[in-house]
């Protein structure tokens, strides 16, 4: 999938984040995590993960 400059893939945001993969897909599966999904893919948005991860206060990457 190509995504626009802002988005991410799965695998991007799992290492943005430093979470496993199968967390983040649980955590965009359960809409507990700001994702978008399209043709069956999950595409996260740079600056609302970096919002989300400092409303959780994970400081990761």
């Amino acid at each position: 999938m190509v995504l626009p400059k802002d988005m991410m893939s799965i695998e991007e945001a799992s290492a943005f984040l430093a979470m496993e993969e199968l967390e983040v897909r649980q955590l965009a599966e359960e809409r507990r995590i700001p994702s978008l999904q399209h043709n069956g893919q999950w595409a996260f948005s740079r600056k609302s993960l970096e919002k989300w991860r400092m409303s959780q206060g994970h400081r990761g990457a």
